[in-house]
């Protein structure tokens, strides 16, 4: 049997036929011409973001981007300004997750186990949990954050479209978690055209994959250079040059093998061993990929 007539309706789709049996390079960079930065999600305030650019600078090696996954709602004010000030001094992104609500609201499927409930968690219940969503981006806005980390399809392109009308502002910027699952070219193009500025993969792609997604969209890739034991547990190590090659831009997510991923920031032994697999990383890239240089433009 052959597949030759749903590869050409992909093509007229605008997508690739397949995954390139050579993943080609990609063209795509950020905005300054770098081919990717550095990136460590997690339950991340002020004093971890000052920790890690701190151990990271003597090295040479910058932090690009915070991503903190634990959510707005989870933080007083105070800490949340207190993490914006702390990024913008330092000259890092910061994102914010919105939510999340699924772990914490009073819904069933958070503690069913298995891949369904798993894989709906993160969801929105209801018009009520969306308005708060909203609202607290909307505050978060307020105190000086820019940039989120979406949970959500519907309340991605809710948001994406108040940016458009001009009610949130021009330079917010949204980006897609791999908890929405992205794992093909259609579907990463799907969040882009709902208002990512950037997407977050599923954290098991090989190289191909990535590739072919690559050539589905322009947006930004987010992945994963290693991950918890909840997560898979991998170290991609080697596959970093080529991640980099044929995703560019693209945001290297490194580090999260230390951690567990609580509410708790992470501990000084847990930085420790976020910086060392950063360094890990930027050693291989910089030995087998030297071409490719980091990006130097934050993006707030």
């Amino acid at each position: 049997m052959s597949l030759d007539r749903a590869r050409d309706w992909l093509v007229r789709a605008g997508l690739p036929a397949g995954d390139p049996a050579e993943a080609p390079t990609s063209t795509g960079r950020f905005a300054d011409g770098g081919w990717y930065k550095w990136e460590v999600a997690g339950a991340l305030d002020a004093a971890s973001v000052v920790q890690l650019t701190e151990r990271l600078a003597p090295h040479g090696v910058r932090l690009h981007q915070a991503t903190n996954t634990v959510g707005t709602m989870r933080y007083l004010d105070r800490q949340l300004t207190d993490l914006v000030q702390v990024c913008r001094e330092l000259d890092v992104q910061l994102r914010m997750a919105v939510g999340p609500r699924g772990l914490f609201d009073i819904g069933g499927q958070k503690l069913a186990t298995g891949v369904v409930a798993a894989a709906s968690a993160y969801r929105l219940r209801g018009t009520d949990q969306l308005a708060q969503a909203v609202d607290d981006v909307a505050h978060a806005v307020d105190l000086g954050v820019r940039g989120f980390l979406v949970f959500d399809e519907g309340l991605l392109s809710v948001l994406a479209r108040l940016r458009a009308d001009g009610v949130l502002p021009a330079e917010l910027r949204l980006k897609a978690s791999s908890n929405m699952g992205a794992a093909n070219p259609a579907h990463a193009r799907l969040l882009a055209e709902a208002g990512a500025d950037s997407v977050n993969l599923q954290r098991d792609l090989d190289v191909r994959m990535i590739a072919a997604v690559r050539c589905a969209t322009p947006v930004a890739l987010d992945l994963h250079t290693d991950n918890p034991r909840g997560a898979g547990g991998f170290v991609r190590g080697y596959d970093v040059p080529e991640i980099v090659r044929v995703a560019a831009p693209v945001y290297l997510k490194s580090g999260n093998a230390a951690q567990d991923f609580s509410d708790e920031a992470p501990s000084e032994r847990q930085i420790a061993a976020i910086v060392h697999q950063i360094l890990l990383d930027d050693q291989l890239l910089r030995r087998l990929f030297a071409e490719a240089v980091p990006s130097d433009r934050p993006e707030f």
